[in-house]
């Protein structure tokens, strides 16, 4: 240990880069070990139904495969699925790029050691742009042909699925690459040969266009690998914090989920992954309410009588209007209904909103607005393009009041219409990605033998149950709202994550972040103590 203290101490002294580095590393190190003594772990729990907060009733308890692999949770939940961080990317890349290629032109990187190893990572980001575009071209042209035949139909339906299949495919092509090259690079017989690569290069015509080519490739190529990267993260089933009641559920006392999302439309989960993570967060049952489509409902029931789970699956359905922007989930129909932009020829029924809602009531179901927009409707009142009283008068049975962590603004108003109206308040996570369970509704059902649809909306009519919102990670730093559509809620994310963090997770940041710095440290060594010659036998490049 001492022997390695003292290398360290050495590299740093002789090295400008490594001793930046190793001053930040000790810096973070230094904030991490005040938050393992100081750090408490926040968790709130708020009935927006009720308008009280009820932490006191429930708490969150992480397992304990979360703390050994807590940053790779934590870098998977900040990112999650909004994909608007690339617009950081695409902003500070050519910032960064153009720094890198001005010190490199005033021979700040101009070492040969540094030339060989440039080619490697040079020849990892170019085949990574061919089988990432590659990927990507494949699963546009399947989407395409889909919608050019089937519309939005085809599109809600069947456009997750060959997403992760190709990306993930990707990805493990890039890997087995890397692999491969590593290989050549590292056994005594092989070697590593670029020549063709760099050979081929020479047959552009001008400087200029090879530079613009290897720019353009750089620059599509570390933002596919970055993007694949997310998702291939958000579709990994992680270990999720577990929702425990501070008193224990009496046996007539239930928690669901009334709005969640599969791969069968735009989930990152299976609906047999989705099933085991409710469990694992605490729930007792949820509604699959894929769009346009119960196939992820059907699946999930199937999966858990196959496998005798304690676990409740009910059907629904999210119908989904994008032309005029109102989603609807219905519940109790085992029958697939679209919206007219979805008919297709031979397809389900297709009806507009009224007719929607008309059609389920008539057969005994329920339905309910998502995620309603509550604008001001230019033919009077609030809610575009349908107002409330329009919807009402049709028959709607309820309205969401929490939307995932979402309970306040709009939803507040729309409480207060369903209140007002006798009308059914019910919130759901409208979960997609792996992340942690962030709304659940408790009921207590007054026969725990019938769990219909239809006992547990007659429950729910009477507006006496719990539509929890929980808040993972409180807001100690608030971003204007503009910086988060620019991709700056991943740094508000992480802050807040970060300053939120208990003792455990704290240590655990500590380890990985000693096994990161230790990692770049021997890697760094190893190049810097390689000889040149050896590492020019190895890799060919003429």
């Amino acid at each position: 240990m001492k022997l390695v203290i003292m290398r360290i101490r050495s590299l740093i002294k002789n090295n400008k880069f490594f001793s930046i580095i190793s001053v930040a590393f000790l810096i973070w190190l230094a904030f991490l070990i005040t938050l393992s003594f100081i750090g408490h772990r926040n968790v709130i729990f708020y009935d927006a139904l009720g308008q009280v907060d009820v932490s006191s009733d429930f708490s969150s308890q992480l397992p304990m495969i979360r703390y050994i692999i807590e940053p790779l949770v934590a870098i998977t939940f900040v990112f999650g699925k909004e994909f608007t961080w690339m617009f950081l990317f695409l902003i500070f890349y050519p910032i960064l790029r153009s720094i890198y290629l001005f010190l490199k032109k005033r021979k700040r990187f101009s070492s040969e050691k540094y030339k060989l190893i440039s080619h490697i990572l040079s020849d990892i980001i170019s085949f990574s742009f061919k089988v990432l575009v590659l990927a990507v071209l494949i699963i546009g042209i399947f989407i395409l042909i889909g919608f050019a035949i089937q519309g939005f139909f085809f599109v809600n339906r069947y456009f997750m699925v060959p997403i992760q299949l190709g990306i993930h495919i990707g990805i493990i092509i890039i890997l087995v690459k890397i692999g491969y090259m590593m290989l050549r690079l590292f056994h005594p017989k092989l070697r590593l040969d670029l020549s063709k690569k760099f050979h081929n290069q020479k047959k552009i015509k001008t400087k200029k266009r090879q530079f613009m080519k290897r720019e353009i490739i750089y620059y599509i190529g570390i933002g596919a690998m970055m993007i694949s990267s997310n998702i291939v993260l958000i579709s990994t089933p992680l270990p999720p914090h577990k929702i425990i009641p501070t008193i224990e559920l009496e046996d007539d006392e239930f928690l669901f989920d009334f709005h969640i999302h599969t791969t069968m439309s735009d989930g990152w989960l299976t609906p047999e992954e989705r099933v085991v993570w409710y469990m694992d967060n605490g729930i007792d049952g949820a509604v699959f309410t894929d769009h346009d489509n119960i196939r992820g409902a059907l699946i999930a029931r199937d999966f858990v009588e196959r496998n005798n789970f304690d676990f409740i699956v009910l059907i629904g359905q999210e119908w989904t209007d994008h032309a005029n922007d109102i989603h609807m989930n219905y519940f109790g129909l085992e029958e697939v209904i679209v919206p007219l932009e979805s008919y297709t020829l031979g397809g389900p029924k297709a009806m507009n909103a009224s007719e929607l809602i008309n059609y389920v009531k008539a057969n005994g179901g329920y339905i309910t607005v998502n995620h309603y927009n509550f604008d001001i409707n230019p033919n009077g009142g609030n809610g575009v393009p349908y107002s409330l009283t329009q919807l009402t008068n049709w028959g709607i049975d309820g309205f969401e009041i929490v939307n995932g962590d979402s309970y306040g603004g709009k939803y507040i108003q729309i409480r207060q219409y369903c209140l007002s109206n006798n009308l059914t308040c019910i919130g759901g996570s409208d979960i997609e990605s792996n992340k942690d369970l962030d709304a659940f509704v408790k009921l207590k059902l007054v026969d725990p033998t019938n769990l219909t649809i239809s006992n547990i909306f007659e429950t729910l009519k009477n507006n006496t149950h719990e539509i929890i919102a929980i808040d993972l990670n409180p807001k100690v730093v608030d971003f204007p709202g503009d910086l988060d559509d620019f991709g700056f809620y991943i740094l508000e994310e992480f802050i807040n994550y970060i300053l939120n963090l208990d003792v455990y997770q704290a240590l655990s940041w500590i380890v990985w972040s000693i096994i990161g710095y230790s990692f770049l440290f021997l890697i760094y060594r190893k190049i810097k103590n390689v000889d040149l010659k050896f590492l020019k036998g190895k890799i060919k490049i003429i």
